[in-house]
């Protein structure tokens, strides 16, 4: 450690009295959340008056939202949980940011925030730190920030790729010593399964894909490996169940197997990942921005819907004029995977577990996630909807085929009105 970065060392309760009223703070987010900053701030609540917190999701929940906080923050974030719809979230306080995720790294670099309050790992002989599982949005907030404050906790892995950070970046350093906050996978049930075979069945041998969070997307992941898929490479993030494909061999011999901004998971995922050189940690705009995709070969694209209409329409954030999710990655991967030799793929269950409809006739007034002139190929456990270059009433007809049975006859009549 070097004479400078000794005395930039505080408690946490001290590092957050630089943050004043009126300001905007980053707040680190997913696993890598600073829960010993987090705390100490939220301490303050009754003591500050309008800052602004700008977050993504934060897996220990939004306390500073509830009463007993006060009333000094407001968030803005991009992405909205229905957990800041409960009846304790102060929801006026709460405003959902509309940015797909190349444009939240844009706007980080450019929104003046005042202080950031990030997680890092312990430095190396060279005073580098590491950003460890998060990179993704938090190496453009970090840059667009005037302070940073980092948590240093042993906990946090050092990984490989653009991770690291050197301590002379870094205005305020915390020790703190607790786990990372893990967000365990759940095994999809068998309709999740026969989905995510379907998905799988599209994606062949030395194929770039993404997918994201969920019970499908693991399946998917399994059923690549139950087909002995091999010469994989994964983009964005990794999970447990990715874990798994990569310790299976399916992935590239050469380079990295996975070029990520995210880890998330379970805390042995986290050890796993710990200078493991078969990852490569980004950040958001070399993951997801579109430049980046005349390079990749084979890309495919596996994410998830809320709801899909006849016209192909996706919605992937809002129930009943709820914002209950975000735009994420979604239009970025959909628009990367128009360059020749690239999918798009959309897995959904047909129905929710209480059998309502999930391909629906039209979608209600609110956002499109992606619009139907992105949408290719539309999986549910009941078939596969290839969407590319046809009518809308073939489009239609399509979408009505794969729905659940229960609801397919309403659908057809519905797709023989399409024009």
């Amino acid at each position: 450690m070097s004479r400078t970065a000794a005395s930039k060392w505080r408690s946490a309760a001290d590092a957050v009295d630089a943050i004043a009223s009126g300001m905007t703070v980053g707040l680190g987010h997913v696993g890598a959340e600073p829960t010993a900053l987090t705390a100490a701030l939220w301490e303050r609540g009754r003591d500050l008056r309008d800052v602004t917190l700008l977050s993504g999701m934060m897996l220990t929940g939004y306390p500073f939202l509830k009463p007993e906080t006060g009333d000094g923050f407001r968030l803005k974030t991009w992405f909205m949980p229905g957990t800041l719809l409960s009846a304790e979230a102060r929801e006026v306080e709460a405003e959902y940011l509309p940015l797909n995720w190349t444009q939240t790294a844009r706007f980080l670099l450019s929104a003046g925030t005042d202080v950031a309050l990030v997680q890092v790992s312990e430095a190396d002989a060279a005073g580098y730190h590491s950003l460890g599982i998060s990179t993704g949005q938090h190496r453009p907030m970090i840059r667009g920030s005037k302070l940073v404050i980092a948590e240093v906790n042993p906990a946090m892995p050092r990984t490989c790729g653009d991770s690291l950070i050197h301590e002379s970046e870094l205005d305020i350093l915390v020790r703190a010593e607790h786990p990372l906050i893990a967000f365990p996978h759940r095994d999809g049930d068998p309709i999740d399964r026969a989905i995510g075979l379907k998905a799988a069945e599209l994606i062949g041998d030395g194929t770039t894909i993404q997918f994201g969070i969920g019970t499908i997307p693991g399946a998917m992941l399994d059923g690549l490996l139950a087909l002995g898929r091999c010469n994989l490479r994964i983009l964005s993030q990794i999970s447990d169940p990715a874990r798994a494909l990569i310790e299976a061999g399916a992935c590239v011999a050469d380079g990295p197997k996975a070029i990520v901004g995210e880890v998330i998971g379970s805390h042995a995922l986290y050890e796993w990942a710990r200078d493991n050189a078969d990852l490569a940690m980004a950040d958001a705009l070399s993951t997801h921005a579109i430049a980046g995709f005349a390079t990749r070969e084979r890309f495919v694209s596996v994410n998830s819907a809320l709801e899909i209409d006849l016209y192909g329409q996706v919605n992937s954030e809002t129930l009943d004029g709820r914002q209950v999710g975000a735009i994420g990655g979604s239009i970025d991967f959909a628009i990367g995977a128009q360059l020749d030799g690239n999918l798009s793929i959309i897995a959904l269950r047909s129905a929710t577990k209480r059998g309502e409809a999930r391909i629906v006739p039209v979608l209600k007034p609110g956002p499109v996630t992606v619009p139907r002139s992105l949408v290719q190929v539309v999986v549910t456990e009941h078939g596969v909807a290839d969407l590319r270059n046809r009518t809308m009433k073939e489009r239609a007809q399509a979408l009505a085929a794969i729905a659940h049975p229960d609801h397919r006859e309403d659908l057809a009549r519905h797709a023989a009105a399409i024009r």
